[in-house]
């Protein structure tokens, strides 16, 4: 393999250009520079196993297994490309394997005194490969200034996603009833859920407490339920007036569990996006 260097400057900060990188709903754009239908599945912290895929119109996934080397936000990003998916089949020995794997894939976020960002991608491609891959980056780089420009969600509504082995059903009855909602309804393990409250209706309210283990601070998490359909959408109003979307797709293996809110503006993107992840983990679980 021969590694390829581009770079590209963007009119926002490292953090807005961090949200286009790893929010699923952006990558889907930009990286139809690369393939059509791309996304991932996973997470961008360090030591994440993450899937860099495609499905054919059998549903079978092709791409990339990954695994996240390093990750310092809003700076860097390291991904270790180590598998290929190959019609749905994981592989990891083949000689077409041998020749992608084990290759890097490194993004850096350098911020400008004049509030922009500079992104630089580093990457292992083969020798034969790499003119190809970087007319595919500078095509990718003109349809992140794009979404830029046309998309107002960039940094203000952030989607998250898990794959879940259970079915809707199943995930559903977990996110209405009270007594279930207490036993995956924490970010940490030092918090919990002792109380749930929830009258499942339009216009209904929901009454959630989140507490720490040990008293020290908590909080009712409370909305109204603006749109109901068991057992694939739930969405609602937090009692700040932020809308949040809950979607429920059923897969052949489980389902998949789409999630996406409104930022709020006392905590970081990155924050948010982490504590409602490992939430929404939780709940897949």
């Amino acid at each position: 393999m021969i590694k390829i260097r581009l770079e590209r400057d963007f009119n926002v900060a490292p953090e807005l250009l961090w949200e286009l990188v790893v929010d699923p709903d952006h990558y889907r754009f930009w990286t139809e520079a690369f393939s059509e239908g791309s996304t991932f599945y996973g997470e961008w912290t360090k030591g994440s196993k993450i899937r860099f895929v495609g499905e054919d119109e059998n549903g079978l996934e092709s791409g990339m297994i990954s695994e996240i080397a390093e990750s310092r936000w809003p700076e860097f990003i390291s991904i270790k490309h180590v598998g290929l998916v190959m019609g749905g089949v994981d592989d990891y020995d083949s000689p077409t394997a041998r020749e992608w794997t084990p290759g890097l894939e490194n993004y850096t976020f350098t911020s400008k005194e004049d509030g922009t960002c500079t992104f630089e991608v580093e990457q292992d491609v083969p020798e034969e490969e790499a003119e190809e891959f970087k007319a595919n980056w500078e095509s990718s780089f003109d349809r992140m200034a794009i979404r830029l420009q046309t998309s107002g969600d960039v940094g203000k509504v952030i989607t998250l996603r898990e794959k879940s082995s259970q079915r809707p059903e199943e995930i559903w009855e977990k996110l209405v009833t009270p007594e279930k909602v207490k036993s995956w309804n924490y970010a940490s393990d030092d918090w919990h859920c002792p109380n749930a409250e929830n009258t499942l209706a339009i216009g209904g309210e929901f009454h959630y407490e989140m507490a720490a283990k040990d008293g020290s601070e908590s909080f009712d998490f409370g909305g109204t339920y603006t749109e109901i359909e068991p057992p694939k959408k739930l969405y609602f109003a937090l009692g700040d007036g932020r809308k949040v979307r809950i979607d429920i797709f059923e897969k052949p293996d489980g389902c998949l569990i789409e999630e996406r809110f409104e930022a709020e503006q006392q905590n970081n993107l990155h924050l948010q996006r982490q504590g409602w992840q490992s939430i929404l983990k939780n709940l897949a679980g």
